[in-house]
C-alpha cells in the first residue's frame, strides 16, 4: 500500500494526485465503466484504512472506523468532481481535424504532469509507485495504459530548461476582487436597429445578409486603411517600450503606446459565445457609449476609454453571427479608434471541395444558417476572420485569445516584434492555455493543437515583447475571471465573458450556464495598472422589454 507524508497538507495533496491518476487511467484504456469506478471507489477506501492506521496505530477501533468512513465519503466526493471534470473536457472545442478523445488524452497527461511537477523528488518517486500499482490493479496493464505510463515518464525527465533576459521594472498593479457594477440605462438606441433574426422568407433573409456583408466589407475596408500606414512598423523591433505616438495596426498586430501623463480606461471581454444578452449588458454597464461620446466632445483631463473583445464571438450560444459579431462589428464602426476586435479560434472557417465549414467543432453558428444562405456569405465571413486582427500590445501588455506560441516555434523563428504576426504563431496564439508548471516539455505541447504552457514560458515570452501582463480568454473559468498567474514579474488573466445559470442566450444544459460571466476595468495610469473584474448583468437583456431578440420567437430553428 502507498505511503503517505506525514504533513497532513501534503498527504491530502497526495490523495489527490492519486485520485486523479486513479481517473486518468480509467479513461485511457477505454470506457470508465460502473465496474470500473467501483474499483476506484473501493481503492480510495483502502488507502483511506491505510492512512489512518499508519497516523493513529494506536486508535479504537470505532473511533478509527468514524475517522475511515468521514474520510472515504470525503475522497469520493472528490472522486466524483473530478470525474465530472474529466467528462466535462470531452465538450471542449477542438481544431476540425483533431480527434477530441485525444484532446483529452493530452489535457490529462498534462494534469498528470503538473501534478508530478508540484512534489518534492521523494513524493514523486511515491507517485510512480503509485501509477504503477494503480495500473496492475485489475490483474492486467492495458497497451494504452503501459504507452501513456511511458510517455509521462518521459516528461517527468525532460529538460525544462527556459532562457530569460532583463526585464524593465514591473508595474504596479492592483487587482481588485470581483463588483457588481450597474449601468444608468438598461437600454441604448444603438442597439434596437439590429435586434432581429434571420427570417426563413428567402426575400427577406437575403436582405438582412446584404446588410451584414455590407458591414463586414466596411470593418474590412477600415483595417486595410490602418494597415497603410502600419504595416512593417514591428520589423526590427525588439520591445514594446520603442514605440511612442499613435496607435497603429502591422498585419495581425495593433500596437498602442501609452502617452506619457494620458490615463486608459478599457473595458475587456471575453469569451461571448453567441451570449448577446452578455455583449449588451456589459456595454451598458461600463457607460462606454457615453465616456467615448464624452472624450471625443473634450479629451482634456480623460481617461480614454477602450473597449477590448478578445475572440470567440460565434458558436455554443443562441445569438452568434446575427446578435454578438454583428454588433460588435457595429460597435466597431461607430468608434474604431476606441475599439480593439481581436479573433478567437472560433473565428475560424474553411472551405474544401465547395463547401464551407466551422474549423472548430462544435461550429452551431454556420451549421444553423447552411441550408438557408449561398456559400458565397460563408465564404465573405472566411475573409473577415482571416483579415481579422490576433494580438493587441497595449502599453506593455499583451491581449491575445489563448497565449503564446509553442516553445519550438519561438525558437525556430523568433527574430523581433513582427514575429507575432507570422501565421503558425498567430494561429498557436489563438489555441494555447496556460498551466500549473513552470515550464511544459516540448513533447507534451505537441500533443495537440490546444497545447499548454508553463509560467516561466510565459515570462520568457514577455520578455521578449517587453511586456509584463497578458489578458487572454479561450479557456472557460466558472467564476468568469481567474488569476493564472500573478507576481512580481508577470501577471495572466483568463476573462470569460459567456454564461449565465438562466441565460436564455444559452441552449438548455449548456456547460456554460456554470458560469458567472464576467468583464474587466483596466486602467492605466503611467506605471500604474489597477484591475477590476466585474459580473456582466445579463438577466436585464434576456427581458423583452429590453432585448428585441427575446420579442419574437426565431424564424430559424434554433438549438435546443
Amino acid at each position: 500500500m502507498l505511503r503517505f507524508s506525514n504533513d497532513p497538507t501534503v498527504a491530502d495533496r497526495q490523495m489527490r494526485a492519486v485520485i486523479f491518476y486513479l481517473t486518468t487511467f480509467g479513461y485511457i484504456d477505454g470506457d470508465f465503466d460502473a465496474s470500473e469506478r467501483d474499483f476506484v471507489k473501493s481503492y480510495i477506501e483502502k488507502l483511506v484504512k491505510g492512512r489512518v492506521a499508519s497516523a493513529m496505530p494506536n486508535a479504537e477501533e470505532a473511533i478509527a472506523k468514524e475517522l475511515t468512513d468521514r474520510f472515504t465519503t470525503h475522497f469520493h466526493e472528490v472522486f466524483e468532481n473530478i470525474d465530472g471534470h474529466v467528462r466535462e473536457l470531452f465538450t471542449e472545442s477542438v481544431a476540425g481535424e483533431e480527434d477530441p478523445e485525444a484532446f483529452v488524452h493530452a489535457k490529462l497527461k498534462l494534469r498528470c504532469f503538473e501534478l508530478f511537477q508540484a512534489f518534492d523528488s521523494e513524493s514523486q518517486e511515491l507517485l510512480v509507485e503509485a501509477m504503477d500499482e494503480l495500473i496492475a490493479a485489475d490483474g492486467e496493464v492495458h497497451p494504452a495504459e503501459a504507452k501513456f505510463r511511458s510517455e509521462l515518464l518521459a516528461l517527468f525527465d525532460s529538460d525544462l530548461d527556459v532562457e530569460l533576459i532583463e526585464d524593465a521594472p514591473p508595474p504596479r498593479t492592483t487587482i481588485h476582487d470581483a463588483v457588481e457594477l450597474h449601468q444608468g440605462s438598461k437600454d441604448h438606441p444603438f442597439f434596437q436597429p439590429f435586434e432581429h433574426h434571420y427570417s426563413l422568407e428567402q426575400g427577406r433573409i437575403h436582405k438582412q445578409i446584404e446588410a451584414d456583408r455590407k458591414l463586414l466589407d466596411d470593418v474590412m475596408s477600415t483595417w486595410d486603411t490602418l494597415r497603410e500606414t502600419g504595416d512593417g512598423k514591428l520589423s526590427g523591433a525588439r520591445s514594446v517600450e520603442e514605440f511612442t505616438g499613435t496607435p497603429f495596426l502591422d498585419g495581425h498586430v495593433h500596437v498602442h503606446p501609452l502617452e506619457q501623463g494620458k490615463a486608459y480606461e478599457l473595458t475587456v471581454l471575453g469569451d461571448l459565445h453567441g451570449c448577446y444578452s452578455c455583449l449588451k449588458g456589459a456595454v451598458l454597464q461600463s457607460d462606454f457609449f457615453a465616456k467615448v461620446a464624452d472624450y471625443k466632445n473634450d479629451p482634456s483631463g480623460k481617461a480614454k476609454p477602450i473597449l477590448v473583445l478578445l475572440g470567440d464571438y460565434i458558436d455554443r450560444g443562441l445569438f452568434s453571427l446575427n446578435g454578438v459579431l454583428r454588433t460588435v462589428l457595429q460597435i466597431y464602426t461607430r468608434a474604431p479608434e476606441h475599439v480593439f476586435i481581436l479573433r478567437g479560434n472560433h473565428e475560424y472557417y474553411l472551405e474544401y471541395k465547395g463547401q464551407v465549414y466551422g474549423g472548430v467543432k462544435p461550429a452551431e453558428a454556420i451549421n444553423t444558417l447552411k441550408p438557408h444562405l449561398p456559400i458565397d456569405v460563408f465564404r465573405h465571413y472566411i475573409k473577415l476572420f482571416d483579415a481579422m486582427p490576433t494580438s493587441l500590445l497595449f502599453g506593455r501588455a499583451l491581449f491575445v485569445h489563448g497565449g503564446i506560441p509553442r516553445d519550438s516555434l519561438i525558437k525556430e523563428r523568433y527574430q523581433d516584434l513582427s514575429f507575432l504576426n507570422d501565421p503558425d504563431a498567430r494561429f498557436q496564439m489563438m489555441w494555447s492555455d496556460p498551466s500549473s508548471a513552470e515550464v511544459i516539455p516540448a513533447a507534451l505541447q505537441d500533443q495537440s493543437a490546444r497545447f499548454p504552457f508553463g509560467r516561466l514560458q510565459a515570462l520568457a515570452f514577455l520578455h521578449k515583447l517587453g511586456c509584463h501582463t497578458i489578458v487572454r480568454g479561450h479557456e472557460k473559468e466558472n467564476d468568469g475571471f481567474n488569476r493564472v498567474y500573478d507576481d512580481r514579474d508577470l501577471t495572466l488573466l483568463t476573462i470569460f465573458s459567456a454564461g449565465g445559470k438562466d441565460n436564455g442566450d444559452l441552449p438548455e444544459g449548456s456547460s456554460y450556464r456554470s458560469v458567472t460571466p464576467k468583464a474587466l476595468t483596466m486602467r492605466f495610469q503611467g506605471d500604474s495598472l489597477d484591475i477590476s473584474p466585474w459580473n456582466i448583468d445579463y438577466a436585464t437583456y434576456n427581458d423583452p422589454e429590453y432585448n428585441g431578440f427575446f420579442r419574437s420567437a426565431p424564424e430559424l430553428e434554433h438549438r435546443k
